[in-house]
């Protein structure tokens, strides 16, 4: 697919899509949270970190009776191990998990009897665990209210109706994610009130054990409710394209060769930072109906009028429907070559990822079309191969004595067939 440098005239809304000035674009960048709370770095620290915590907690649990059902915990326990998900995925539940979490560790520390050792330092890792985690929400909610507010200023009034033919992932936003949460938690709840039910019918002199199964449970929840999150999350940020005209502002596309396309400010500036990162599935730029066809004419002067690039060489111009920052999903309408005599518009629906690392390289504009370039270099190749086996077949044919080499010998061979002694 041949990507168009610059939008046509015509793939650009009514009203008109200002660009993304490259220190309007600084400034949306600056408001990011800063890299300590950085949602898909810190998602990894935690992991581990909860693991050890966990580990220090049971280390120090050296009282407990192993005899029937305990429910003292359970629930923080649930969220405690919840916890790099939902920071990574979920900011918002942070805010409502943390403090539950901390303080079920408050409570334990100031108990009658208070834990020691190995399981007075899981007591403190987890206070400071979630209070990174509170703190990371928190900075990140005002980090995308603060984007909102800078790109909406960027963008002025102008507003558009968003496409109407959008990719099938667009449609289906969400869909499988909440499915298979609530699939989860629905086998996990079902487990647990199976243990509820043993446990309240079991008499004081045998009671039930329902350790295993609250294991099993809370192995279930851990990936099941973020999920859920996750799928409800995707399908508003979706659907809230849908609320009326969107802010339309022009903007960059980068994309590499492995790895989510990147935005920039313009298709221009090569000294413009990326901005965000943007997933890029089959999905989410795959159309049912034909492309809107948006200019026609020769090959040869719409190529150069109009012309393709590689797109992993350098930017291209599209315009954006939707307010970026993290978690939500804007529309990116870009033009691409449907043959050789016509531009077609090519719609994306990408949801937008909290990505730092980009490992894009500098660049600089070829400035005429990457197609024709290609094609010329092709011929370029092919009349040389052509050159070489034509030398080949002359130099392997006996000498400049051969019949093969009649018609050839003339140039090559410095005085015709049978110039020698």
């Amino acid at each position: 697919m041949s990507i168009v440098k610059h939008l046509p005239d015509a793939a650009i809304p009514d009203g008109g899509a200002p660009p993304w000035h490259v220190k309007d674009a600084q400034r949306w960048l600056d408001a990011r949270v800063p890299a300590l709370f950085a949602p898909v770095t810190v998602g990894w620290i935690l992991a581990p970190l909860v693991l050890l915590s966990l580990v220090l907690l049971a280390l120090g649990d050296s009282d407990a009776s192993g005899r029937g059902t305990s429910w003292a915990g359970y629930v923080p326990a649930v969220l405690l191990v919840s916890l790099p998900a939902w920071f990574r995925f979920l900011p918002a539940a942070t805010l409502l998990s943390a403090p539950v979490i901390a303080a079920d560790a408050v409570r334990n520390l100031s108990a009658p009897d208070p834990a020691e050792g190995p399981g007075l330092a899981g007591g403190v890792l987890v206070l400071a665990l979630c209070a990174w985690a509170f703190t990371g929400s928190v900075l990140r909610l005002r980090s995308r209210r603060r984007q909102r507010e800078l790109f909406l200023a960027a963008a002025g009034d102008t507003r558009a109706a968003i496409p109407r033919d959008l990719p099938d992932g667009h449609r289906r936003r969400g869909r499988v994610l909440l499915a298979t949460g609530a699939g989860v938690c629905l086998v996990a709840a079902a487990l647990l009130g199976w243990v509820l039910a043993q446990d309240l019918g079991a008499s004081p002199r045998d009671p039930f054990d329902g350790t295993g199964p609250q294991v099993l449970a809370m192995l279930l929840l851990v990936p099941g409710v973020p999920l859920f999150g996750r799928g409800l999350a995707a399908r508003r940020a979706a659907r809230r394209l849908h609320d009326g005209p969107q802010p339309v502002i022009r903007v960059g596309v980068r994309e590499v060769l492995l790895g989510p396309r990147w935005l920039v400010a313009d298709a221009t500036t090569t000294t413009a930072p990326p901005l965000i990162a943007s997933r890029d599935r089959y999905d989410d730029r795959h159309r049912s109906s034909r492309a809107v066809t948006l200019l026609g004419g020769a090959a040869d002067r719409l190529r150069a009028d109009h012309h393709d690039i590689d797109p992993r060489a350098e930017p291209y111009e599209a315009v954006m429907y939707g307010v970026p920052c993290e978690g939500a999903e804007v529309i990116l309408r870009y033009a691409v070559y449907g043959d050789d005599r016509t531009i077609t518009d090519a719609v994306n629906a990408v949801p937008l990822m909290p990505f730092r690392r980009h490992g894009l390289r500098s660049w600089w504009p070829a400035g005429t079309s990457y197609t024709l370039r290609r094609r010329a270099e092709d011929e370029e190749q092919r009349k040389q191969r052509a050159a070489q086996r034509s030398s080949s077949s002359c130099g392997s044919s006996g000498g400049c004595g051969s019949s093969s080499c009649s018609s050839s010998c003339g140039s090559s061979c410095g005085g015709g067939c049978g110039g020698g002694d």
